[in-house]
């Protein structure tokens, strides 16, 4: 049966449940897929919770909160293929402090640890040495992995976070502020320039950890991650990763990584995914249709992982609504829904009144059910 077509519909004032009955025959591929997502954990959080030692930090040095947050829940997903939810707690890093941090974003110099390109024949003019040779490493995340059993760290993992565009704040000797960005790759070469040096970095990097004593001697997961503009609406990207084993300093091999963002409508999405493309935009207007006294702005978040979409979230943000508009919007969503739905990707919808969370409706791949609440 086709499950588009069996959908039934219960409601109440403040919840109400789509799913569906029956169930269609999965080709093997498809099994492999929906089990990737089945497969996905999340780890427990060894208590008592500690802070980040470098707490504060990641916030002066990331350029907006789509990246941190995509930073830090994207090297936990990333950490789980090396150091398995079962075996092990997560914690908040103990080791890389403020002070072994800041060292690092430094600029290079014949005496100190800076790992961000010197200035290059100096011009006097403080904003244009700063445009020549812009900063490429902004933050090194770390994330600690405890066994369950014995309580001992036994595995770390680092995402270190490159700038795509260095944003400028440099004052002058008398005391001026100067602002500016700049694009840090400006080749047409087709090597990513910030990718190579976050690799030349990472070796670095690896090798002032193994020296330093006061860091336990444990297997090292390692992520090159990309920000983004400070001004986009979509986060950043990870580059690529490799896994260095206990007692060992050298990077032996990297793997590319491609998980990227798009949002909805844009042309990059209509580039790549036509047929996804037009599906919103077939449930952006439905929705528009039904509510057009609210003007509801409709846009998409979309995740691709090897070139397969594997998260869709969207926003429809409709300001003033009250609480009767909202459960019928809520209904025309649940309903509208099936123009979007793909069998094996979560999909998440948010009503938002005035940057508010109002109502959300979720379609779980699993469960095969459709979720809708006021909030």
């Amino acid at each position: 049966m086709d499950m588009r077509k069996s959908m039934l519909f219960f409601i109440s004032p403040l919840f109400f449940l789509v799913s569906c009955s029956g169930e269609e025959q999965v080709k093997s591929d498809e099994k492999t897929y929906i089990s990737s997502i089945q497969e996905k954990e999340i780890y427990e959080i060894k208590q008592p919770a500690k802070v980040n030692v470098s707490r504060g930090l990641i916030l002066s040095n990331m350029n907006n909160s789509l990246n941190i947050n995509e930073i830090e829940k994207g090297l936990m997903k990333l950490s789980v293929n090396h150091f398995s939810t079962n075996k092990f707690y997560m914690q908040e890093g103990q080791y890389l402090d403020k002070k072994i941090i800041n060292q690092w974003l430094d600029r290079k110099s014949k005496d100190g640890f800076g790992l961000n390109p010197s200035i290059k024949n100096s011009t006097g003019d403080v904003l244009e040495d700063e445009k020549n040779s812009p900063k490429i490493l902004s933050h090194v995340l770390e994330q600690n992995f405890i066994n369950k059993e014995n309580g001992e760290i036994e595995g770390m993992s680092l995402a270190i976070s490159l700038n795509e565009f260095y944003d400028i704040k440099v004052a002058d000797d008398k005391g001026l502020i100067y602002t500016d960005q700049v694009k840090v790759d400006t080749n047409d070469d087709n090597v990513n320039d910030v990718e190579k040096y976050g690799k030349e970095i990472a070796e670095i990097i690896i090798k002032d950890i193994r020296n330093n004593k006061k860091i336990p001697n444990v297997p090292i997961y390692i992520t090159l991650y990309q920000e983004s503009n400070k001004n986009d609406i979509i986060p950043g990207i990870f580059l690529a990763e490799t896994f260095i084993p206990e007692e060992e300093d050298i990077i032996d091999k990297w793997t590319d990584i491609d998980i990227k963002n798009y949002t909805f409508p844009s042309d990059s999405l209509f580039s790549l995914d036509k047929d996804t493309y037009e599906k919103l935009l077939i449930f952006k207007e439905d929705i528009q249709e039904g509510f057009k006294h609210l003007n509801p702005k409709i846009t998409g978040q979309l995740r691709y992982e090897n070139g397969k979409l594997i998260d869709l979230k969207i926003d429809v943000n409709v300001p003033l609504i009250n609480d009767t508009e909202l459960i019928g919007l809520l209904q025309l969503v649940s309903t509208r829904i099936n123009t979007i739905l793909f069998d094996y990707i979560p999909v998440t919808i948010r009503i938002i009144d005035q940057k508010q969370d109002v109502g959300i409706v979720i379609w779980d791949p699993i469960e095969k059910q459709i979720y809708a609440t006021q909030i």
